[in-house]
């Protein structure tokens, strides 16, 4: 029997199981079905329109939680949700819900198979969800957390999502209050059964993206910890922060703890900006993401003066440690900092496939972790050892493996860095000419002025003088740029 001799019945059901993904290749194989389609398809434009990107914040959540329950077929369209939206854009308030469409929503957690699952007790998730109390009270919060998680569990296609701020008021580490250890019980069963390779539509089985959901600046923060359930999920390769936290300095900091054993992280790109890292924050989790290829971060003060010396030698040897064998891509920048650089950066010869490096003249310059010197607040340096200067910085190509294929360097040249920068140029020329084979461009970048112009011509590499109306100064790298254009914005205060 061929598809011409289905009664129409039978061929509607067939068209209809073909939503979300398969219905406009399907409609094509022949005028008959192609006709039959028609309605099939205006349903499918309809849902891809409403629902494809999704902005859900507290004010609607409960509602579009409700609407997906109505009509489960459009859970599966959504691939992209925003809990919050840099643009401040207002989503759909929640319409006063019936008493039935509360009912509905009851019922849905009630005999949620992930809530049964994580054993926690559903009547009392219910009376968090639907409690009625108003906006900044921390049982505003709890209604929401509560919310989202819910809401979470109807999404099997979400490729990308966008949390919110307050998500970091969820206290993910052990010793946290019973109501985030209900809600991390219960994401740890949304990322076991989403990674059950015999589980088909589960809940964000194919999430891929995160992406920032906090403003820049001083006093904005956001503990890595919070986004740490998320990590362990099959499909999750890309992380995109601002504002994050990883700090253990039992006062200013968020530590980062890995929290789930025995799992890595698929992680493949991990870009970081305007957040406040320290080397052992960031070992934290870089020790579980074995497959990471294109590390990418930018170091911000935080409160209080959180990480106020930083130290990008440590941390360049942390993430030498952990990932050196598989970045090809690695930028490290500084948006902001109010201290001193404690120890410089001084190879990158532990990442020997490295292609692509961007980094700002400010990393080097402290002394060498070798040196067994150290600047900032709590700086030494041995007796009698000679102190360390700019002019020691080696020559950025001493520094290269043969890999590297391109070098960008953001520069305030001449102050206060000319003595670094022309320390980082000094060999260049020979390195290219003599053991850099692959190396095709070494670019130096300045913010609205070229001075370094004559350096860069006498050591034959780019200058590029980088200018943008109403952009700060921290926007000078390129993959800041990047960064910007790929996450959708960057909300500065």
């Amino acid at each position: 029997m061929g598809i011409h001799d289905l009664p129409f019945e039978i061929l509607d059901e067939i068209i209809g199981a073909t939503l979300p993904n398969g219905i406009e290749s399907f409609a094509l194989t022949c005028k008959d079905v192609y006709a039959r389609a028609i309605p099939h398809i205006k349903r499918h434009h309809h849902l891809r329109l409403h629902w494809k990107h999704a902005l859900i914040t507290e004010k609607n959540a409960l509602w579009a939680t409700h609407e997906l329950i109505r009509d489960p077929l459009a859970a599966e369209y959504v691939e992209t949700l925003s809990m919050w939206d840099p643009d401040d854009r207002e989503p759909h308030r929640d319409p006063a819900l019936s008493k039935e469409a509360v009912a509905s929503v009851r019922d849905m957690v009630l005999h949620s198979e992930y809530l049964e699952a994580a054993g926690v007790d559903t009547h009392a998730w219910w009376e968090t969800m639907e409690a009625d109390v108003k906006p900044f009270e921390e049982s505003h919060m709890e209604a929401f957390f509560h919310r989202t998680i819910m809401l979470l569990t109807q999404l099997p296609n979400l490729k990308s999502l966008r949390l919110f701020p307050d998500w970091n008021e969820l206290n993910l580490l052990e010793g946290g209050p019973e109501s985030s250890k209900d809600i991390l019980t219960v994401l740890t069963v949304i990322v076991r059964r989403a990674n059950a390779q015999h589980k088909t539509g589960s809940a964000l089985g194919k999430l891929q993206t995160i992406l920032p959901c906090m403003a820049e600046g001083y006093e904005e923060r956001f503990g890595l910890q919070s986004m740490h359930p998320f990590f362990g999920l099959r499909d999750m390769t890309e992380l995109y922060a601002i504002s994050c936290l990883a700090v253990d300095d039992q006062y200013t900091g968020i530590p980062f703890q890995w929290m789930m054993p025995g799992l890595s992280s698929p992680i493949t790109r991990l870009e970081l900006a305007y957040c406040c890292m320290d080397a052992d924050g960031i070992s934290a989790l870089l020790k579980y993401t074995p497959h990471l290829q294109v590390f990418r971060y930018s170091h911000q003060t935080k409160w209080h003066g959180c990480q106020h010396d930083w130290n990008p030698g440590a941390f360049t040897e942390a993430i030498a440690r952990h990932c050196g064998e598989t970045i090809t891509e690695l930028a490290l920048t500084i948006d902001e900092l109010y201290g001193d650089i404690e120890n410089g950066a001084s190879s990158f010869l532990a990442f020997p496939r490295l292609q692509y490096l961007e980094c700002d003249v400010l990393i080097f310059m402290g002394p060498p972790v070798e040196s067994d010197q150290k600047n900032g607040m709590s700086g030494f340096s041995p007796r009698g050892a000679k102190l360390w200067t700019d002019v020691d910085i080696p020559c950025i190509g001493s520094m290269m493996p043969s890999s590297i294929v391109d070098i960008q360097i953001n520069t305030n040249f001449p102050e206060p860095d000319k003595a670094a920068l022309m320390a980082l140029l000094k060999d260049i020329k020979w390195q290219r000419a003599n053991r850099l084979k692959r190396l095709e461009r070494v670019l130096i970048r300045q913010h609205d002025t070229d001075t370094a112009r004559d350096l860069t011509k006498e050591m034959e590499i780019e200058l590029e003088m980088f200018h943008e109306e109403d952009v700060p100064s921290s926007m000078v790298p390129l993959w800041k740029r990047n960064f910007r254009d790929r996450v959708g914005g960057i909300k500065f205060t």
